[in-house]
């Protein structure tokens, strides 16, 4: 049984992510899904701004950090493949960077990390691609992709999607986006073995 690692967004485990995990489900796979929550409960937001209230309350981007590279240190289980989303991606970027992670994944695949500007000095230790939308409030996409592209095991594309594409919560889900870059997952982890 090949583990996997999910590590959501700000809105934690939602009805999207349920179909997320309709899409990457296999037999052979197991998953793991970290949110900023943990209380294991669906949650239910009503717009992305209360989403983020409660994400800065309850957890904010140190804590996850901290949350996600915690999770890897203590994992038994070899994890072929983690997935990030936004505040996660960025959580994730910065534990596969972390020298204290015992056990990271074989790969990642990190969804538009808005907050990976901040800790461009980090570098992962496994191979990564990292899948911005065409643009974030924070950097300009193109020269960051750039930037990471000169880091080894990294790979940064630009899809013609917004921030939060692949989630049926966000004002910016792209059903066609989803379904691509769904298929791209399910590609990348029959590739980890």
């Amino acid at each position: 049984m090949r583990q996997f690692l999910i590590v959501t967004d700000i809105f934690g485990q939602c009805h999207g992510l349920q179909q997320l995990l309709s899409a990457l489900a296999a037999p052979a796979r197991q998953f793991t899904v970290l949110d900023p929550y943990q209380g294991g409960m669906q949650q239910n937001f009503s717009s992305e701004q209360q989403a983020y209230a409660a994400y800065t309350i309850q957890c904010g981007h140190e804590q996850y950090a901290k949350l996600v590279a915690g999770h890897l240190s203590s994992s038994q289980k070899p994890i072929s493949l983690a997935i990030g989303f936004s505040a996660g991606a960025t959580a994730l970027w910065r534990a596969l960077a972390d020298e204290s992670c015992s056990n990271k994944p074989q790969q990642a695949v990190l969804f538009y990390p808005g907050q990976i500007y901040k800790h461009l000095d980090l570098v992962p230790k496994i191979p990564v691609k990292v899948i911005f939308g065409a643009s974030e409030p924070h950097f300009t996409v193109a020269e960051l992709c750039l930037v990471l592209a000169q880091k080894p095991k990294v790979e940064a594309v630009v899809t013609p999607y917004g921030h939060g594409f692949m989630n049926p919560a966000s004002l910016a889900f792209n059903a066609q986006g989803f379904a691509d870059y769904a298929l791209t997952c399910k590609l990348t982890a029959e590739s980890s073995r």
